[in-house]
């Protein structure tokens, strides 16, 4: 399966080797054009579009890191700069600090930003507009974060979580971002998820608009769709993993048993699995900067479908548990015996029984389990550990 932007390469190639067979440059007497130099924003497209990374789509991606560290694009080499990217461009670079920069226009300012930005060749303008994107992600992030503790609270209040979906709305959130929102949820209880936010129509009737997340095994995008085609709802659709859908608001209420209902015969019908692969054991001697560099530029790149390695490391000493960011829990972690220190991010674990843990039991031994990053921090490379999940050795 191809995204959109790869659909589009091939048509592009397709295109002009029938140019280039029927003459047509030559009778134009123009270049031909360099489709190669396209596979930056083809790479950039792909990882966020979350399509499989694999056949076509990984050599697309591949070939597009490549072509990335020489970019003759220059919104794209703007916005590599203001992000602050010292290394070559991967799928996380990609995917969680790029790409959410350009959307983050449309998610809280003006849509053409990110347009403009991947068009222009004036590099003043570029430079301009990719601040103006960096200042819209850090707003986003904002908006998100309120969004997300307000979701929260309303889980844990009305048992949202004890349902086969969790499904919220409000009046006051912001549209742009329900579908991250949802994402988070749908993260934090392993349940699929829809966030609702309401506006009104040309007519004035009010109207609700929704993104929906979901976990492997349920496919929420049918769900929308047969709910549409049942006429629950006026629109829906999407595809396994995520999709979207309005609904008139005194038909929430059907439209939400609909829902629990079509999910939970999903997950009776089909294996849900909650375990995670682990794919090496390693002790955190033996997590070296080499090592994750090698793993990246042989292996990788990582995303859907070829996620990045998970190891666990057993009898692991904390040191320094420290909130970062109201939400992130930093900590450097050790063998039990000792030895040389690595740094290990928990993202969003504050509030967690892992945050709890590792806040309050830094004596104790622990297992834990995560994804080996590349951390640059003035100029200097080191190796950090994501952490996934943990438990008490």
């Amino acid at each position: 399966m191809l995204a959109a932007c790869g659909v589009t390469f091939m048509a592009c190639i397709a295109i002009n080797n029938k140019l280039r067979v029927n003459k047509y440059y030559d009778a134009k007497h123009i270049t031909e054009p360099n489709l190669i130099q396209l596979l930056d924003l083809i790479a950039l497209g792909t990882v966020c579009d979350m399509v499989p990374l694999t056949g076509v789509n990984r050599l697309l991606v591949r070939s597009g890191f490549t072509q990335m560290q020489k970019t003759i694009n220059t919104g794209l080499a703007s916005l590599i700069e203001v992000s602050r990217i010292k290394t070559a461009v991967n799928t996380y670079h990609a995917g969680f600090v790029l790409g959410p920069r350009i959307n983050a226009g449309s998610r809280v300012h003006k849509s053409d930003l990110g347009a403009r930005l991947l068009s222009t060749e004036d590099r003043e303008e570029a430079v301009n507009i990719a601040w103006i994107l960096n200042d819209c992600n850090d707003r986003r992030k904002e908006i998100q974060a309120q969004m997300e503790r307000e979701a929260l609270e309303m889980v844990e209040e009305q048992g949202l979580d004890q349902q086969a979906l969790i499904m919220l709305g409000h009046d006051n959130w912001h549209p742009g971002l329900s579908g991250l929102v949802a994402g988070k949820i749908k993260e934090k209880y392993n349940k699929p998820a829809c966030i609702i936010t309401y506006a009104l129509n040309s007519d004035g009737t009010r109207e609700g608009r929704g993104s929906g997340r979901s976990i492997p095994g349920i496919n929420i995008g049918r769900a929308f769709m047969d709910a549409m085609e049942q006429g629950i709802i006026p629109k829906g659709g999407g595809h396994a993993m995520a999709g979207g859908f309005t609904v008139d608001p005194d038909k929430l209420q059907d439209f939400m048993a609909f829902m629990n209902d079509h999910v939970a015969k999903q997950a009776a019908s089909n294996e849900i699995n909650c375990e995670t692969n682990i794919d090496g054991i390693m002790a955190v001697q033996g997590a070296k900067i080499d090592f994750v560099e090698q793993l990246e530029n042989t292996v990788g790149p990582f995303g859907m479908d070829f996620p990045e390695p998970v190891f666990a490391f057993h009898n692991v000493r904390i040191y320094n548990p420290t909130i970062r960011g109201e939400t992130h829990i930093s900590v450097m972690i050790s063998d039990w015996e000792g030895g040389s220190r690595m740094k290990a991010m928990a993202f969003g674990a504050v509030g967690t029984p892992l945050g709890d843990a590792l806040l309050k039991d830094k004596t104790k031994a622990f297992n834990l389990i995560g994804q080996l990053k590349i951390n640059e921090w003035q100029g200097r490379k080191s190796a950090e550990l994501h952490i996934q999940d943990g438990s008490f050795a």
